[in-house]
């Protein structure tokens, strides 16, 4: 499925790269805008989603409170309650599940970028392979390992960004022996601010969650490990994912905080209205 969905999503990026004259960088920015303008409307169920449960908190903490000896029992209120409201408890978690398949078919893009982007014949990857390691006998393992340095050793797609930066080095690779390999260390930049971004994000959705107390205290360390996960995955990848992935967060941000404030600002027209009705 991965393999599927990761042929379709390079096809639409060669579509892009065609169109910004082969800037490999540009095509993956624009990448992610299309897709987080398509998830919108997800992420804007997701935040309503939330908003709604947010209100219901006092509620569902006295539920919580009272039936806390209970599980069973305090399930059954609380479902009770969200269903009286038509409240989705999981109506949050679907932008995170679509998003799931979306990133590892990004770790297959950036990896092979030639069968996934170029779409290149498998038959002439091979044969590219066997010319770089001037050997016949190749393994898939083999093929499939140095189709990145191959794209760009070769040029078949056009991976350079400025000052030296190619959008198939990995951060990595700077603590390589091999100088070849060594990326700009203008390009540790990027899995350091993906840290920072993913931090900010993890605070902002926390801030305008409905989560207990005791969830609260449990995310306290979530919110550091998940973002030093997020830098070490993009560390270890191609600059690519680590530019999807950074910039996708910082839209990510922005969509929070707009969509935060429209519903906020929605709720206090509503109240003026009811106010001047009452009056």
């Amino acid at each position: 499925m991965i393999a599927a969905i990761a042929s379709f999503f390079g096809i639409i990026i060669r579509l892009i790269y065609n169109l910004v004259n082969n800037n490999y960088f540009l095509s993956i920015i624009l990448f992610t805008l299309l897709t987080k303008i398509i998830l919108f409307p997800l992420s804007w169920m997701q935040i309503k989603s939330t908003e709604k449960i947010q209100k219901m908190q006092p509620k569902v903490q006295k539920i919580t409170d009272k039936y806390k000896n209970d599980k069973q029992k305090q399930a059954e209120e609380l479902s009770k309650l969200y269903s009286e409201n038509k409240i989705n408890p999981m109506g949050g978690c679907l932008p995170l599940l679509i998003q799931l398949p979306i990133i590892l078919a990004m770790f297959a893009i950036v990896r092979q970028p030639l069968t996934y982007i170029t779409q290149t014949p498998a038959e002439e990857i091979k044969s590219y392979t066997q010319e770089y390691l001037q050997k016949e006998d190749v393994s898939q393992t083999e093929i499939n390992t140095n189709e990145l340095i191959i794209a760009k050793e070769k040029n078949l797609i056009d991976m350079d960004v400025a000052f030296g930066i190619n959008m198939g080095d990995v951060p990595s690779n700077i603590f390589s022996k091999d100088e070849s390999k060594k990326p700009n260390p203008v390009s540790l930049l990027i899995p350091i601010l993906t840290v920072v971004f993913s931090f900010v994000q993890t605070k902002i959705t926390q801030k305008n969650s409905s989560m207990t107390e005791e969830q609260i205290e449990m995310q306290k360390s979530m919110n550091f490990t998940m973002p030093l996960i997020s830098g070490i995955i993009v560390f270890s990848m191609p600059l690519a994912l680590g530019v999807y992935w950074l910039f996708g967060n910082i839209l990510q941000i922005l969509q929070q905080l707009f969509i935060s404030n429209k519903i906020k600002r929605d709720a206090e027209k509503e109240t003026l209205a009811l106010d001047k009705g009452g009056k």
